[in-house]
């Protein structure tokens, strides 16, 4: 993660104040052109590098989760439609400024559970999750959906940092998500415990079949954000 350093470390101090100021000023000219395309967007840094972490609400109009099965392969219509372009465009962005850019996944999908998101919006300050550790926008609720993009970019992070488990505000004492899992056993509040059974993680055409219970479970039903 990239530190500021005291002002008071003399030239060696005001070399080090003006080059994070430089990363300051290309993390906001990224973010604010990355707003617009995305409805939100924030910079998480760990050891394995920068990630820009977007959010863009799925609506009856833009539908991100349009999908089909074919030749027992999911085919993100939705996300290639509408997610892709604006991936595109963003990373045209900063390639021009001289640096690298890769989605991750299918643009910006990582799909079977490889990279959890969820924790990196966390990180970039994007949210909190519900109690079915689905993030939680502050303006759209759960029709949040989540890009991520690596880059090489020297950017600054724009939220606490570092993962931060805290019980959701807007969840209270509703347990709709809870109770209407159809994976028995799979979810307690803010916490998945088998990742991997989650229906969203499993490739089996058979289990995508189920998919739509899983998300009227975990998102159509959730008061969050309304409708």
């Amino acid at each position: 993660m990239i530190r500021r350093s005291s002002r008071n470390g003399g030239v060696n101090g005001d070399t080090n104040d003006g080059v994070w100021q430089k990363h300051m000023d290309l993390t906001g000219e990224i973010l604010e052109h990355a707003t617009t395309h995305f409805d939100s967007a924030g910079v998480a840094v760990d050891s394995g590098g920068v990630i820009l972490v977007l959010g863009l609400e799925s609506t009856r109009e833009r539908n991100l989760d349009r999908m089909t099965l074919r030749d027992g392969r999911m085919r993100l219509h939705g996300w290639t439609d509408h997610v892709k372009p604006k991936m595109m465009a963003l990373m045209d962005f900063i390639e021009a400024r001289g640096f690298s850019a890769e989605p991750l996944g299918w643009w910006g999908y990582p799909s079977g559970g490889t990279i959890n998101l969820k924790r990196w919006a966390v990180m970039a300050g994007l949210g909190y999750q519900g109690k079915n550790t689905v993030l939680l926008d502050p303006r759209v609720g759960h029709r949040i959906r989540l890009a991520g993009m690596w880059t090489d970019a020297p950017l600054t992070p724009t939220g606490p940092g570092k993962y931060e488990y805290r019980e959701h505000p807007l969840c209270h004492s509703c347990n709709i998500c809870i109770d209407a899992c159809p994976v028995e056993g799979l979810l307690e509040p803010y916490r998945l415990l088998d990742p991997a059974r989650c229906l969203v993680n499993i490739e089996s055409p058979l289990v995508r079949n189920r998919l739509g219970t899983c998300r009227e479970a975990c998102r159509i039903n959730c008061p969050v954000g309304g409708e």
